[in-house]
């Protein structure tokens, strides 16, 4: 192993690389984990093996393309090469998928109060106010907050309001616990009354029966079988509907939800709704109505799969 004190390892770099690298460059490497730090008679120093293992590696070209590309002065520490995906959505970033957003490492870079060769003075401190007039999913409000930093949010999106405040507001988790079990009764109870566990019930058991009947197949039935299984199934669910009287169309057809759903379903969703705008409590009713969004948002996906 051969050490370079971060001086040597920026003339080596440069050499190997024949173009300028910065001291500043071989101290971003060690202090984002790219290479190992070592420390000799006291200083800081790199293994040369470490520097010749990144400048090979993916990243390290890809920051060489970068740069022959938009000029050996980009600050590369912006790209935020190393960080994983799990990083750039952590916590609340995750919360919901928004194309738009930016990662909320770049917005700390800004907001925070370190200086580097690229930022070379800080534009925030905490009890300051920031103005995102383009709010998004509120990826700088989040990490306003998270410095102590005061921030105000402007998006022309309604559902982009919706998923920043539920981001931002500081909720009371006992009550909000409380309210979801309540309306988790609520609609265990909505089911019960209307006969959905039943329906589903006898529906599944048919299945299994049937499915169990003819197996396992025989070659002789193996062409057919398809649609023998289909005409006892289809018989016994026609029953089914008559007896629950589920109704498979509904009376209006106007949107999404009107013409995906069954009405008996359409009713259990419109049902859950209304138990939400009952909540006294607006930061609760906000969080559990994102919820809902979301739920309706994954059954539609399923759906159209």
């Amino acid at each position: 192993m051969k050490l370079l004190t971060i001086k040597q390892a920026s003339e080596w770099a440069s050499q190997y690389l024949n173009k300028q690298v910065s001291e500043s460059n071989i101290s971003y490497l060690i202090q984002y984990g790219k290479i190992k730090k070592h420390k000799d008679n006291g200083s800081t120093s790199v293994d040369i093996d470490d520097l010749k293992n990144y400048y090979q590696s993916y990243n390290g070209f890809r920051e060489i393309a970068w740069k022959e590309k938009l000029g050996a002065d980009l600050n590369w520490t912006l790209s935020f090469d190393n960080f994983r995906e799990s990083d750039t959505t952590k916590h609340v970033h995750r919360l919901h998928p928004y194309k738009g957003k930016f990662i909320p490492q770049l917005v700390e870079y800004f907001l925070d109060n370190h200086i580097d060769d690229f930022k070379k003075t800080t534009f925030f401190k905490p009890g300051d106010i920031v103005l995102d007039p383009f709010a998004g999913s509120g990826t700088t409000l989040v990490q306003a907050n998270e410095l102590g930093i005061y921030s105000i949010g402007i998006d022309i999106s309604r559902f982009n309001s919706l998923i920043t405040e539920v981001k931002l507001i500081d909720y009371d988790f006992t009550l909000l616990k409380e309210e979801i079990e309540k309306i988790k009764k609520s609609i265990f109870d909505f089911e019960a009354n209307n006969k959905i566990f039943s329906f589903e019930k006898e529906l599944n058991q048919k299945i299994f029966e049937i499915n169990n009947k003819y197996f396992p197949i025989k070659k002789s039935e193996n062409d057919n079988l398809g649609k023998i299984k289909e005409k006892e199934i289809l018989s016994f669910y026609d029953n089914l509907i008559k007896k629950y009287d589920i109704k498979l169309s509904q009376e209006k057809n106007k949107t999404f939800l009107d013409k995906w759903y069954i009405n008996n379903v359409r009713e259990e969703i419109d049902f859950a709704f209304n138990e939400i705008k009952k909540i006294k409590d607006k930061s609760i009713k906000k969080i559990l109505k994102y919820i809902y969004e979301k739920i309706k948002e994954v059954a539609t996906k399923k759906m159209l799969v």
